[in-house]
């Protein structure tokens, strides 16, 4: 079967296009959880991730840093176990650690003048879980 090559070079031009949408998409996904981690966690954790934020300083307990979760649990981002521990769906080994639950609480810096309380955007929850694992180290 031999295909032209205007065909070729038409369905070459296709992919290529899809490619560059999908690479955008992810550029934007990436962008927004960056901008989530800024307004909801960076205070703590600092804005690398690696701890130490300016609101972390009266806490007595440094939080943890965010950009070794993969190296410290054999090269796999924990997904699934930072959406619980964020999310206040695991029992945390201190109860009263400042650490928020999102669940309860919201993304309130996020949304500080709309939504139901306690809601956090699965979305958004998402593309910050994303942004996560794209700084591990």
């Amino acid at each position: 079967m031999h295909v032209p090559p205007i065909l070729f070079a038409i369905a070459c031009a296709a992919m290529l296009s899809a490619c560059t949408q999908t690479s955008n998409a992810d550029g934007d996904t990436n962008k927004r959880g960056q901008l989530v981690y800024a307004k909801e966690c960076s205070q703590c954790h600092g804005a690398s991730g690696e701890g130490g934020g300016p609101a972390s300083l009266g806490l007595g307990v440094a939080p943890p840093d965010l950009i070794g979760l993969s190296q410290r649990n054999d090269g796999a981002f924990p997904r699934e176990f930072v959406r619980r521990f964020v999310m206040g769906l695991l029992e945390k080994d201190d109860p009263d650690s400042a650490m928020p639950e999102f669940a309860s609480v919201g993304l309130q810096h996020v949304y500080p003048n709309g939504g139901a309380d306690g809601e956090v955007l699965e979305a958004d929850f998402e593309d910050m879980l994303d942004y996560l694992e794209s700084i591990q180290e």
